[in-house]
């Protein structure tokens, strides 16, 4: 914000106050709880100095209330808009997830199915340093859980190691580099590398590109033309990212990231996945990505973690989500027992420790005010 003039402030400063960029027009009355929510907006953007960001909220396949506020480029002064695409980060796993399923509906994987060793799926990559009998009883089930025995995001994830290596160079230097700290299956330790291998694992069962199976699978049924894997030059529609802190949005190997953390998207994007997958819960007899069998197992937590199911966070209120966090952008999509579903990300992210709590404070928030939605 230092770079842009006084006169220039003071416009943002309006416009934010107004909430949406979209232009209303004088003649049409604003509804009571769209001037609550633009100041619940307003209120969580400046305590975090967000940039922009996107909302939108659905229920029974419908778009219930979707809106932009703020700038999709500050220096530009480019507002961000309905159609922006943001990186959702570990949002992505769930549409990773969506595609493991989809695969052993087809019956060409199960979630017991070793991923490592002469009989698993990867069994092209070798493996000097670590306990045999561990790495070859990985299973995609584990990977799926994050309970595969290590490689997780405090201390020992790879993914950020190494941005010159590709896919391949990247999982066999982790194997001879980063051991397993328990026996697969016995401990959660959220790993953002076990869901690069299941992007791996969907490319050799498929023989075709990860981002091609989950486009002709997934996006192409939930109507997500525009998502695509992320890089570090800004694609048509996409946001520019604002870090506030050391580490800087431009410096993360993002398309390297694809199957954990790869995807951009719009907010309704990933609503519509949430919808989409709940669909022979919310609405039985109806057809979903996944059968109700699927989605079954897909939110079911492990033994490890009963919080932590399939590529979705879930709790005993019948809730399942995910969110999303890199330099630079933070993302949240959830799903509740009574069939609504939304999803808000915005271009920024701080070091304080309450921002992510906070927006998702925020979206439930908004939840609450939409007129008819039952939230108990």
């Amino acid at each position: 914000m230092n770079s842009l003039s006084r006169r220039n402030i003071l416009k943002i400063g309006a416009l934010w106050t107004m909430g949406s960029w979209v232009n209303r027009g004088m003649a049409t009355p604003i509804p009571p709880y769209h001037q609550e929510i633009d100041r619940f907006i307003a209120q969580y953007a400046k305590k975090y100095n967000v940039p922009g960001l996107t909302l939108c909220f659905m229920k029974d396949n419908n778009v219930v209330y979707s809106q932009a506020w703020g700038l999709a480029n500050r220096k530009r002064l480019i507002p961000t808009s309905k159609q922006s695409l943001f990186r959702i980060a570990s949002n992505s796993k769930a549409f990773t997830s969506t595609a493991i399923f989809l695969l052993i509906e087809a019956g060409k994987l199960k979630l017991t199915d070793t991923v490592f060793g002469p009989n698993g799926i990867l069994s092209q990559y070798s493996y000097t340093s670590q306990p045999q009998d561990w790495v070859t009883t990985i299973t995609v089930h584990q990977l799926l859980t994050h309970t595969g025995g290590g490689w997780g995001k405090e201390i020992n994830d790879p993914m950020f190691e190494k941005p010159h290596l590709n896919h391949h160079e990247l999982i066999q230097w982790t194997l001879n580099t980063h051991k397993l700290e328990y026996p697969p299956g016995q401990h959660y330790d959220y790993s953002n590398f076990g869901y690069c291998l299941l992007g791996r694992v969907i490319e050799q069962v498929t023989s075709q590109p990860y981002h091609t199976f989950v486009h002709q699978h997934i996006l192409s049924k939930i109507g997500s033309a525009d998502m695509r894997i992320g890089t570090n030059e800004t694609a048509p529609k996409e946001v520019t990212y604002y870090s506030q802190e050391e580490i800087k949005a431009y410096s993360m190997p993002i398309a390297r990231m694809d199957s954990h953390g790869g995807w951009i998207a719009r907010s309704e994007d990933m609503a519509q996945l949430m919808t989409q997958l709940f669909i022979p819960l919310d609405n039985p007899g109806t057809a979903g990505l996944l059968s109700k069998e699927s989605l079954a197992t897909m939110t079911q937590g492990s033994t490890a973690n009963s919080e932590y199911a399939c590529g979705l966070a879930v709790n005993s209120a019948g809730t399942a989500w995910h969110d999303g966090s890199l330099p630079g952008t933070t993302s949240i999509m959830v799903h509740t027992k009574n069939g609504h579903c939304w999803a808000g990300v915005l271009n920024t992210r701080t070091t304080t420790p309450t921002q992510i709590s906070d927006f998702d404070a925020l979206l439930w928030n908004i939840a609450s005010l939409l007129p008819n939605w039952k939230m108990d």
